[in-house]
């Protein structure tokens, strides 16, 4: 029975996501770039994040448990940053973004008195530049620039695009008085300020502390010190401080100002002795780490980083460290070099009580890792490091920072490194797999142009859905009576082509159930002998490979 039926209306539940949904909007002479978020519930304040050097929007994901109204503006007029306060020395990108503050407040139905500006490094000199210019309560600003023009002066893109062209000195000169100028001007004391800082950041002397004496004056004016020896870089400041400032970020956007005063956070100066004795246990104790970060193919090479050093450091200070990779299968063992490499930030992810560097513990594999000659199998990885100078030499299970599958050809193999927190293998198997019937396949185009060879086509495989880009990985292999060579395919979006290949009855998702070669150009055939060869498709998921033929192809002599 056919009914007369209303027109469909939006879902209310799908409008209102409280998901960040980014956009751009014109107020006056700038467009300008933003994320919004709505509030979760009754929390009807609103916060505006301005961002730091080198990131799109501020704070990432460390907001997500913030209830209210969040709007996150970029730093990015006609292509470069302008510190929120000037583009190549027009003052008036500020008016546009504080268009859009006013706009959304009109929108959101909020108060000046309801809003809270957030920034860290840059964005905290743009909180407290709005703050004190447009009248804003609420300031929340973490290790901002004082000196505007001379942090900005040969600070990569940043200086050009703030000072203009050649960053002439008059220009410099003019930005450094910008915070100074708007501060001596204001007379409206009645603020809630929240600055933090810390000793181990340089910029705590060269910027920070020539805003304190100004700041003294308003009624409630909160420094925060960050006193921990993790923090060693600027950029540490506000991730170490990152429980004190949501917690100051809650009060003020649900109404409430905290008055702290100057304090300091964190566990303070460390206690030499302590750490030193600590320290030389940790390092006696039968550990070491592996992890491994990052496995890629480089041009049939496999280059694997990540951290491998022995814990803790010996009274006598910092030995040099030596490391290799060991693959281990049925008794057999194969071992290959590793370097060390820079890690500047270890001592922060590895920290055991007290700091201990680890400005080595990095690893590399030098060149890539040629493994062509390695016999087909499966191998558990592990990694040797040893301290020469100490007489220490400890083997550990190579584990992975994060579930990992990286899959790549490797002639007439294929070569696969899958892991996670209980161990890495490694296993190199056939190329060629199983020629099924339960998998769809249609080969709709190919080509040989000199020795250049093409292949696309459709291959999924029914009840596995292929939805994303790295569904599968894709290899067009040619096999001839001189050997077998495989070239990386990739998967590309192609609904219409999938759609007449999928089942009856079947509700799967396959749109990226579709290979060519990277960008349509064909893979370089030049370095492979002249002859006949059979020309195959394999697709590799999950755990299995899936191999159809394509053809025949026959190579001439390079000329």
């Amino acid at each position: 029975m056919n009914e007369t039926l209303p027109a469909l209306s939006p879902n209310y539940a799908a409008q209102r996501r409280h998901v960040f949904t980014e956009a751009t909007e014109a107020h006056g002479k700038w467009p300008v770039e933003f994320q919004f978020r709505p509030a979760r519930g009754d929390h009807r304040n609103l916060l505006v994040v301005f961002s730091s050097v080198g990131s799109r929007y501020g704070f990432g994901n460390a907001l997500d448990s913030v209830q209210c109204h969040i709007l996150r503006i970029r730093d990015h007029f006609d292509g470069g940053a302008s510190y929120y306060v000037a583009r190549d020395m027009d003052f008036s990108v500020s008016e546009s973004v504080q268009s859009l503050i006013r706009s959304f407040m009109e929108r959101l139905g909020v108060s000046r008195d309801g809003v809270t500006l957030l920034g860290a490094s840059k964005g905290g000199s743009a909180a407290l530049y709005y703050g004190i210019k447009y009248d804003y309560r609420n300031i929340v600003a973490s290790t901002p620039q004082y000196f505007l023009g001379s942090y900005a002066h040969g600070h990569g893109q940043l200086g050009d695009a703030v000072l203009g062209e050649g960053q002439p000195a008059e220009n410099v000169a003019l930005m450094d008085s910008v915070m100074r100028d708007l501060l001596e001007k204001d007379t409206e004391f009645d603020r809630n300020i929240y600055v933090i800082s810390s000793p181990g950041d340089y910029q705590y002397e060269q910027e920070v502390k020539h805003y304190l004496p100004a700041l003294r004056s308003y009624e409630n004016v909160n420094f925060l010190f960050v006193d921990s020896p993790t923090v060693r870089r600027h950029d540490e400041v506000v991730r170490q401080a990152m429980p004190s400032v949501l917690s100051i970020v809650y009060a003020l956007t649900e109404g409430v100002a905290p008055r702290w005063g100057d304090v300091r956070i964190g566990p303070g100066p460390e206690d030499e002795d302590k750490a030193a004795e600590h320290l030389d246990r940790l390092r006696k104790s039968d550990t070491a780490l592996a992890v491994l970060t990052r496995a890629a193919a480089d041009g049939g090479g496999l280059r694997l980083s990540g951290h491998a050093f022995l814990p803790g450091v010996s009274r006598e200070g910092v030995k040099e460290e030596q490391k290799r990779l060991v693959l281990e299968r049925r008794g057999r063992s194969w071992t290959f070099p590793l370097t060390s490499a820079k890690e500047p930030r270890l001592y922060r992810e590895y920290f055991d009580e007290y700091v201990c560097a680890y400005g080595q513990g990095g690893f590399a594999t030098p060149d890539g890792l040629d493994l062509t000659a390695l016999p087909r199998g499966t191998y558990e990885a592990s990694v040797v490091v040893s301290s020469p100078e100490e007489g220490i030499e400890r083997r550990t299970r190579l584990i992975a920072s994060r579930p990992l599958d990286a899959r790549q050809a490797l002639g007439d193999s294929e070569l696969l490194v899958r892991g996670g927190g209980n161990g890495v293998r490694m296993t190199k198997r056939r190329i060629l797999g199983e020629d099924t019937g339960g998998v769809r396949f249609s080969l709709e185009k190919s080509w040989r142009r000199d020795r250049t060879v093409h292949a696309e086509g459709v291959f999924f495989l029914p009840g596995r859905n292929a939805d994303k880009k790295g569904h599968a990985h894709y290899y067009l292999v040619l096999q001839g009576r001189r050997g077998c060579f495989s070239f990386p395919l990739e998967a590309r979006k192609n609904a219409a082509a999938v759609r007449a290949h999928r089942g009856r009855g079947d509700i799967g998702a396959y749109p990226f159930g579709y290979f060519t070669t990277p960008g349509d150009e064909g893979v370089d055939v030049s370095a492979l002998p002249a002859g006949r060869y059979r020309m195959y498709v394999t697709m590799s998921t999950g755990g299995a490979l899936f191999t159809k033929k394509a053809g025949r192809v026959t190579l001439g002599r390079v000329r």
